[in-house]
């Protein structure tokens, strides 16, 4: 090809082609970019090979070579290929893109975040598009190894490039802000803290914060460095040390930045507690975990030792069903049996009682039989260390010639010490029934469950013992700080109010947002947001804003209020779509998937008066009616579409899609079962999940379809409205 040698070269080191060591072999590209663009990436990769033979110095077939790897996942060759791009271009932002991608799929993240930053620093204006995909890799990878807020600023780096198509890392982000296992806390970055405007430090201060806001985050944190050793304790420097780690992924560093942060008296208490929390969530081995122990039981004689266990009046033991669902470690021996142990005795009747009297599950015993290297025993796994006696008195209780061994105790977080279960001696007559049964136990339980915990972060003790404990009320106040960004706890009606009574801290105040201030509403502050005198706009935009960040309680709430103002006085279209979307926001956060299915009906009614489209409520509520084995409603659903949108083809084929992705149907039609399956008993329904783990969004007839899962196997088929 004709090489315009004024053109800047496309080996990434910004020079003219007529100043680069490329110049003699540029020429052959055009030759191997139609070789790729073909499809025969293979022999591309060859020719890429004898060019580098040929003209060691082609930095340009590095570049190419790079992303021809990495899209081929071939790591060890993209790794070699980086190192071999920067000992010939030190500075070369590619090669270092390179190098980074390469050190995320070998566990170094927080040496792919330092290559990547490095990159950043050489692009100057111009940044490469490689960039950008190489960020959201490093973004997954942080994200993978819990290291949240980090991934959560290099998503947003890929995501606000302009010119840049994001759509992965906008569904990245949607993913990790939707997750119910990320503290609300975690969902943003807090905002850097302005210094004093009298400051004698301050032009270095602003020097040193224009250079991280330029992704030139190596440099700024040495000026913060040096800027520290000036002017210690100052809460603006820590916190711009504390968002130089983030962006390096340096998961120590900023856990120690956040716990410095919070001793800084010149922030307000909130802030400080809030710090101490970031900290705690960020590195929770040692503050915010759980010790667990688990209990070994050996004996002799399995079967009298697992008659015994079925004789207690504090086991209950698993179904048939139940313990074949157990997930049991890659090869090892499943139990003979296993059983929930109680916190009570059992009544011996079958009369049921309410959610809050239900006994719970404090343990989960399996049951082996002997094998070559261990004798018979029961194993209680991952017993939290205040009920380690007692299920260990209550095993030997039911089995007194056994002998007890007990495991090193080991942390677990403490979200995973809250989840315990109800032990039902009358089965559920529904799906809904053990939902709505479910979600009592737990909103009578959890709060005090949690205020029940040992954690390190309290000396050891629990927020109920340490309530009046005066040295410990900061601490205490930071427990519950962090309880409060909990999804799960925020959801249960009476759980925080529990908190705080058992705690002794105080609620947070009410907030009442203004137009200005709305943007700045953080998603751990949604749960205290008042929204009796907030107007409509205000009302969808943090409904939708606590939707999009996994506050599914609070959006709630947002959208219930938005209805409540909007539907009856709906007087144009503007209004009309208002209360509708308020509908749709309020049906798909609502925790019980009966209301959900109510609050649909009342959207179509509104919908047809206003001759607006409902074809996604409709959608929304076959999934609602299939997760809780509705047949008459699922039926009464599909009619309602085929009458409304049998001949929408983008609705109907959505349909289809729905039915695939849940795994009713297969692509062809036929439908998925197991053959010879059992049905399932009352007791084994799975309740619809909670609106925190529901799909990201509604689906409209202009939205993007979703992928077909593959799917085999046997089966008749379905019809469904619209297929022929």
């Amino acid at each position: 090809m004709s090489v315009d040698l004024y053109a800047v070269c496309p080996c990434g080191n910004g020079k003219k082609i007529k100043f680069c060591k490329c110049k003699d072999s540029v020429g052959q590209m055009d030759q191997v970019l139609t070789m790729i663009e073909g499809g025969q990436v293979v022999p591309g990769l060859d020719r890429l090979k004898s060019i580098l033979e040929e003209h060691p110095d082609a930095a340009w077939a590095l570049a190419i070579r790079g992303r021809l790897l990495l899209d081929l996942r071939e790591y060890e060759s993209l790794s070699e290929n980086a190192e071999r791009f920067i000992r010939l271009q030190p500075s070369n932002p590619l090669a270092l893109t390179q190098r980074a991608a390469a050190l995320v799929f070998s566990q170094d993240v927080q040496g792919a975040t330092d290559s990547l930053l490095e990159a950043l620093n050489e692009s100057g204006q111009e940044v490469d598009a490689f960039l950008m995909d190489v960020a959201l890799i490093v973004a997954m990878g942080l994200a993978q190894s819990g290291v949240i807020l980090s991934a959560r600023v290099y998503a947003l780096l890929a995501i606000s490039s302009q010119g840049y198509e994001a759509e992965q890392a906008n569904a990245f982000l949607a993913q990790l802000d939707t997750s119910p296992g990320v503290n609300h806390l975690l969902k943003s970055v807090p905002q850097l803290i302005e210094r004093d405007a009298d400051a004698d430090w301050g032009e270095r201060y602003d020097e040193a914060v224009g250079l991280l806001r330029s992704n030139k985050v190596l440099l700024a944190q040495d000026k913060f460095e040096s800027l520290r050793r000036t002017a210690p304790n100052q809460a603006a420097i820590l916190s711009g040390l504390f968002h130089c780690a983030v962006w390096r992924g340096d998961l120590e560093r900023q856990t120690e930045m956040a716990n410095q942060l919070s001793q800084v008296e010149a922030l307000d208490l909130l802030t400080r507690q809030r710090y101490r929390a970031i900290s705690g969530l960020l590195s929770p081995i040692g503050t915010l975990s759980v010790n667990a122990q688990t209990i070994h039981v050996e004996f002799e004689d399995i079967d009298q030792a697992e008659m015994a266990l079925i004789a207690s009046d504090r086991t209950e033991q698993l179904s048939a069903q139940r313990l074949s669902q157990l997930q049991i470690p890659e090869g090892e021996v499943r139990p003979r049996s296993a059983f929930f142990v109680s916190d009570r005795p059992l009544e011996s009747n079958d009369q049921d009682v309410a959610a809050a009297d239900c006994p719970a599950s404090i343990a989960l015993v399996a049951v082996f039989g002997r094998q070559t290297d261990r004798s018979a025993q029961a194993v209680a796994f991952d017993v939290t260390e205040d009920r380690v006696e007692s299920v260990k008195g209550i095993l030997l209780a039911a089995i007194p010639d056994g002998n007890v061994v007990l495991d090193e105790p080991h942390p677990i977080p403490m979200s995973f010490a809250l989840d315990d279960r109800p032990i039902r001696q009358v089965q559920p007559k529904s799906m809904a029934e053990l939902a709505r049964f479910n979600r009592q136990f737990a909103a009578s339980h959890d709060g005090k469950r949690a205020c029940d915990l040992p954690l390190p972060m309290l000396a050891g003790k629990s927020l109920a013992a340490a309530a009046d404990d005066d040295a410990l009320a900061m601490e205490r106040a930071t427990v519950v700080r962090v309880l409060e960004g909990h999804e799960r706890i925020v959801s249960l009606p009476g759980a925080l109010a529990d908190i705080y009574q058992i705690s002794k801290v105080d609620p947070l105040p009410e907030l009442q947002p203004t137009d200005e201030t709305l943007g700045d509403v953080s998603a751990a502050d949604f749960f205290r947001v008042n929204p009796d005198q907030l107007a409509a706009m205000q009302l969808y935009v943090l409904a939708s804003n606590a939707r999009a960040t996994g506050g599914m309680t609070a959006c709630n709430r947002f959208a219930s209020k938005l209805v409540e103002n909007t539907a009856a006085d709906a007087a144009n279209e503007s209004e009309n779509r208002m209360a509708m979307e308020g509908y749709i926001l309020w049906m798909m956060s609502t925790p019980e998937p009966g209301e959900s299915i109510s609050i649909s009906d009342q959207a179509i009614q509104f919908a047809k008066a206003h001759k607006l489209n409902f074809a996604s409520i409709l959608l929304a509520r076959l999934e609602l009616c299939l997760s809780m084995s509705d047949q008459d409603g699922f039926r009464q659903t599909i009619m309602e579409i085929e009458q409304n949108y049998g001949n929408d083809p983008s609705v109907m084929a959505r349909v289809q899609q729905l039915l695939i992705q849940l795994g009713i149907i297969r692509p062809d039609g036929s439908l998925r079962e197991a053959p010879g399956a059992p049905a399932a008993a009352p007791t084994e329904f799975t309740p619809a999940a909670p609106p925190e783990e529901r799909p990201g969004g509604v689906w409209t007839p202009d939205s993007p379809a979703a992928p077909n899962p593959s799917a085999g196997g046997e089966g008749g088929k379905l019809w469904v409205p619209g297929m022929d």
